[in-house]
């Protein structure tokens, strides 16, 4: 049985649907779908992504499992962090194509490269956001697919750069693009401090309109209506008649929540924000540490044939070993 989250969502009554946590499967986990997360995740805390981690994701290819990426990044921005090896057997996997969730489900792209669902926000909700970013005195960006576009560079927009996102384009004012350019999302960039003193501020601007979210501590993004990775992954797996009871999902922050809690097989890191390791089904190891890999090798790789295949991945990490958590009754995956 898979848990829905309702429009209306917030994290506390996620929370509490989070209370009805899955005792570990006694029989194999039959998972056919992979929704990964990329930021504090998929790639460590260098932006890289660990040798392990690609390895299992090739792995978890060749068994046939579906895996996409599930990000709050562009799709070239993704591309570009996960690195061309890892691009290549997507490619290969799809037919040439790379499917997956982007934008935080924004935009969203199925099997055959096409474009499933898609999201936008309103013309009067975007001067509600630029006119508040003013007010603030806050850098602002919005995204246009895999374009990224704000008034000018400055600081803030140079933060984005280690994200490997495409380069923002100064467009001059808001006033040349809102009404006349579809804007998917847009995000503001402050230094940590301020992001905490103001995000109150946004909540209480946005409530009812448009739904505030932070994967990073100093990057506030602002989705339309109740737009979420969530709501993407429902909309990538309709669109070929997947079932959340044979998702895994990965993640680690605020905007993989309802993600987290649709999933049978809801995986935190080790890493994760508290929120998210509330309702997670299970914990694996850290960003830093391959938890990524881990919890391939633990739901995918241990329960499918590779035909033969030598996989790489098992000479570089250790077999994961499910065992209880002192916390919240959730579990861990260490290694043995």
């Amino acid at each position: 049985m898979a848990f829905y989250v309702k429009r209306s969502t917030t994290i506390e009554s996620i929370a509490v649907q989070s209370k009805k946590v899955r005792s570990i499967p006694s029989h194999r986990p039959h998972v056919k779908y992979v929704t990964c997360d990329v930021d504090g995740t998929l790639l460590n805390s260098k932006h890289n992504v660990d040798p392990r981690v690609e390895a299992a994701i090739i792995d978890t290819l060749a068994c046939g499992v579906k895996f996409v990426c599930a990000s709050g990044k562009s799709r070239q921005g993704v591309l570009n962090s996960v690195g061309p090896t890892i691009e290549e057997h997507l490619r290969k996997a799809y037919g040439g194509q790379v499917p997956g969730v982007f934008l935080n489900g924004l935009i969203v792209y199925g099997l055959k490269g096409e474009i499933v669902y898609e999201k936008t926000v309103p013309e009067s909700t975007s001067w509600k956001i630029v006119n508040k970013a003013r007010e603030l005195g806050m850098t602002l960006v919005a995204y246009n697919e895999d374009r990224i576009l704000c008034e000018k560079f400055d600081s803030e927009t140079e933060k984005l750069r280690p994200y490997k996102e495409p380069h923002p384009e100064p467009i001059g004012k808001w006033e040349n693009v809102i009404g006349k350019v579809p804007l998917h999302k847009f995000m503001f960039l402050a230094p940590v401090e301020e992001c905490k003193k103001y995000r109150g501020e946004i909540d209480i601007l946005m409530e009812g309109e448009a739904k505030v979210t932070q994967a990073i501590p100093d990057m506030i993004e602002i989705l339309p209506g109740q737009g979420s990775k969530g709501a993407g992954v429902e909309m990538f797996l309709d669109s070929f008649g997947g079932k959340f009871d044979h998702l895994l999902a990965l993640g680690d922050a605020e905007n993989d929540l309802e993600m987290m809690s649709m999933a049978k097989y809801g995986v935190a890191m080790g890493n994760a924000m508290t929120c998210l390791k509330q309702v997670a089904k299970y914990i694996t190891k850290t960003n830093d540490e391959a938890g990524v890999a881990h919890a391939l090798n633990r739901y995918v790789l241990r329960n499918n044939s590779l035909n033969g295949l030598t996989s790489s991945l098992y000479n570089r990490v250790e077999p994961a070993q499910i065992v209880p958590s002192q916390k919240n009754e959730k579990v861990q995956l260490t290694a043995v």
